[in-house]
């Protein structure tokens, strides 16, 4: 593993079980990965305490840089992510006063009002780990160092995955790793057959870029594809996305085919 890697832990039953769609594991890949993080491992579990401190350790045995789990932050008894980080951390749980202050604050309620036994439970942290208020919801974000891995816990609400992220989270990202990445979506009017070449040319003549065409997705205006690049040399990414899309589009063209940005323009393949 590289020092820039990261791996995305989605905690809960009903994600495994296919009740609920794990859309912030999707979000969140694509902000690492502009942010300069390379998400190298994404891992949906059941509210198993066991099994979820068996697969954190393996991350960290991995070496993996950061750790960003989302989910098992509530109040309920299958709410396990603050036991199993405590777990891996070799530490107890325990409520910062600071969280449940914040919970009085927010709902104009007094300390002792909002100290009720569901509350305690969602503001319980490992007490290794640092706390982020949370600024869209109630149980807290937080983080801890375990082993050259840092460890990072969100609840489960995609709008609170964002908020804490955004807040809390990808300031560290960007400050860490020295990577960037920029991405374009282009269509091209070629079956995937025809295009795989062209892409596997770029990718050889340019190594910072990555192509992929989404046969699923194509329409009768053309196939759809992603070019992705990574930069962690200094050298702009924007500039490098530009290098890669004039590079594709002549080599198609050579072979009389147009790639475009806007699907309409294409001629019929």
């Amino acid at each position: 593993m590289t020092n820039d890697s990261v791996e995305i832990f989605a905690f809960g039953t009903e994600l495994v079980s296919g009740l609920i769609l794990d859309t912030n594991s999707h979000w969140l890949s694509s902000e690492i990965s502009l942010a300069g993080g390379q998400v190298r491992r994404i891992t949906a579990l059941e509210d198993d305490l066991e099994a979820m401190v068996r697969a954190l350790n393996a991350s960290i045995d991995r070496q993996t840089r950061i750790i960003l789990s989302t989910g098992g932050l509530g109040p309920t008894p299958d709410d396990l992510t603050v036991d199993a980080l405590a777990q891996v951390g070799g530490c107890d749980v325990h409520t910062p006063r600071v969280v449940l202050e914040d919970y009085a604050r927010r709902r104009n309620m007094s300390f002792e009002e909002v100290s009720t036994p569901p509350r305690i439970k969602m503001g319980s942290v490992p007490s290794a780990s640092r706390v982020h208020l949370n600024p869209v919801g109630w149980a807290p974000c937080f983080s801890m160092d375990v082993r050259g891995t840092t460890l990072w816990a969100m609840p489960g609400p995609p709008k609170e995955v964002e908020g804490c992220f955004g807040t809390h989270i990808r300031p560290v990202v960007e400050s860490l790793f020295a990577g960037r990445s920029a991405r374009l979506r282009v269509y091209i009017n070629a079956h995937e057959s025809e295009t795989s070449p062209y892409l596997q040319k770029v990718m050889r003549e340019l190594p910072h870029a990555y192509l992929k065409a989404y046969v699923g997705l194509s329409t009768p205006g053309g196939l759809p594809l992603d070019i992705v690049i990574r930069s962690s040399d200094g050298q702009d990414p924007q500039a490098l996305l530009q290098e890669a899309y004039g590079r594709l589009g002549a080599i198609a063209a050579e072979a009389g085919r147009t790639v475009a940005l806007d699907p309409s323009i294409l001629q019929p393949r």
